[in-house]
């Protein structure tokens, strides 16, 4: 929570301001109250009533939005009556039809520091704060008004948001189901519910509180953003690509071409995703996912050049994107380049000790480069961060086979089969180092043809990802072991 945000760091503000600073009075202008001929001849008239009749002027301006005169109006009640809590009130709301959110927040200041009382002061305070993005006090403010008035629609509805906007979602929730049960038809509720429900992780109650929504306003794109989100996340890809579809046809944003692009890359539309991408940079040139997503779409097609290039500029954009290093170390690891591989994973470590693929590159690393021992911490410190992903078992069993030490390499083998035969591997995109660790470790564990089949998804997966080193290690091996069939003769892709 940053400081601005903090209840206690609101500034203390005395009862003497003449808001010179958005009046633009001049220097020379007179510290006294000024007084019309028709206050003059009401000589019975007192300060209290002549501040009162100027709050009556301003408050009538106010309406008409002549802010001018409104100004005018309650700058001469307050030279009445500094006291006078409805003056700065006035003050505050047309400091906040105007935008000028801090004036009007000392405003809201000054009117409660005259009156303690009054509930609406703390709400028009809550509300400038809204304005200017500090949550942490409304949900002060809203805490006090209903404390003593529980039935505040307003203050109900202005709490739940900011109980959302601080990623409060459990406690916002009932207050969200308050406000829908007493306005049914404000598909507002059902949205910030369901993105409550999303952010917790309940997709289906999520996407009914979106349906909802969409339903009751369906011309409104926020709606659609959030319901193609959650459309996402329950592997609706088709659905999700729809609402960023209408989403963007209402109003582009950067952010929301990058999520279609991301569904484009699932999908396989490398084409579509790289001119969303390309759309996102366009809006926003400083937008890291944008570059990020671009690199993974241009490495999927093969071009490590460019994906090279992208991670370039989304580590100069953000120097701690631990993506864009592991994702950089890849194409050096595929290259060949294991100096600047190694020193991208060091650089994630740096500011990110639970990095798995941070330690499982340099174990790779270390293994081919003939560091067998430097190898096995590496992979050991990865099997640490991420026990269930079997390839930094089925390399450090590897390497264990190498040194000779078999109890060893045959328990981290068996560990992994058992993984797998639970399912509780992750569930991500097999590259070629791992299927060819787990090829070698089923021929080392007696199993022959499984390990010429999961060599042979190896040597494809170097293939597609545009690693002739790797490739022909695969190969070799696979000619070593006396696993050569007729796949290697006659199937081009390998």
């Amino acid at each position: 929570m940053s400081k601005s945000d903090s209840p206690s760091s609101a500034p203390e503000f005395t009862t003497q301001h003449d808001y010179s600073d958005i009046l633009g009075t001049s220097d020379g202008e007179s510290d006294l109250p000024s007084v019309s001929a028709a206050d003059l001849q009401a000589p019975s008239l007192t300060t209290q009533d002549l501040a009162l009749k100027h709050c009556e002027r301003g408050k009538n301006a106010l309406a008409k939005k002549d802010y001018a005169q409104a100004r005018s109006a309650y700058k001469t009640a307050i030279e009445w009556n500094p006291q006078l809590a409805i003056a700065h009130a006035g003050m505050a709301q047309i400091c906040y039809e105007v935008k000028d959110y801090e004036t009007a927040l000392a405003a809201c200041d000054l009117a409660i520091s005259c009156d303690s009382t009054q509930l609406n002061f703390y709400y028009q305070r809550a509300i400038v704060n809204k304005a200017l993005k500090n949550y942490y006090p409304v949900l002060v403010d809203c805490k006090r008004i209903l404390s003593q008035d529980p039935d505040h629609p307003s203050a109900g509805w202005l709490n739940a948001v900011a109980l959302v906007k601080t990623e409060n979602y459990q406690v916002a929730i009932p207050s969200l189901d308050r406000h829908i049960e007493t306005y049914p038809q404000d598909p507002n509720g059902y949205c910030y519910r369901g993105i409550c429900y999303e952010r917790l992780g309940k997709f289906p109650q999520a996407l009914a509180d979106f349906d909802r929504a969409i339903t009751l306003q369906s011309n409104q794109h926020v709606f659609h953003h959030a319901r193609g989100r959650t459309r996402q996340k329950l592997g609706d890809l088709e659905g999700a690509l729809a609402d960023f579809n209408i989403t963007i046809a209402r109003k582009p944003h950067a952010i929301v071409h990058d999520e279609r692009a991301e569904i484009h890359r699932c999908l396989g539309n490398h084409l579509e995703a790289l001119q969303d991408c390309d759309y996102a940079i366009s809006l926003n040139p400083r937008f890291v996912n944008a570059y990020f997503r671009r690199g993974l779409t241009y490495g999927e097609r093969g071009d490590l050049d460019l994906a090279l290039r992208d991670y370039n500029s989304a580590i100069d954009i953000d120097s701690e994107h631990a993506d864009a290093y592991i994702q950089r170390s890849w194409i050096y690891f595929r290259q060949q380049d294991y100096k600047h591989a190694k020193q991208d994973c060091k650089s994630v470590q740096s500011f990110d000790q639970s990095s798995f693929w941070a330690s499982y590159m340099l174990g790779l690393i270390s293994s081919l480069s003939g560091m067998k021992h430097n190898a096995i911490d590496n992979f050991s410190r990865a099997i640490e961060i991420s026990a269930n992903y079997v390839s930094a078992r089925y390399h450090r069993g590897i390497v264990y086979h190498e040194l000779g030490d078999i109890p060893k390499a045959m328990a981290d083998f068996e560990q992994a089969r058992l993984i797998q035969s639970q399912r509780l591997e992750r569930l991500i995109d097999r590259d070629e180092t791992g299927f060819y660790a787990e090829g070698l470790a089923l021929q080392y564990l007696g199993q022959p043809e499984a390990a010429r089949k999961v060599l042979l998804l190896g040597a494809l997966a170097a293939k597609r990802f545009n690693n002739p080193h790797f490739h022909q290690l695969i190969l070799s091996d696979i000619e070593a072991l006396g696993l050569v069939s007729e796949d290697l003769s006659q199937n081009p892709l390998i």
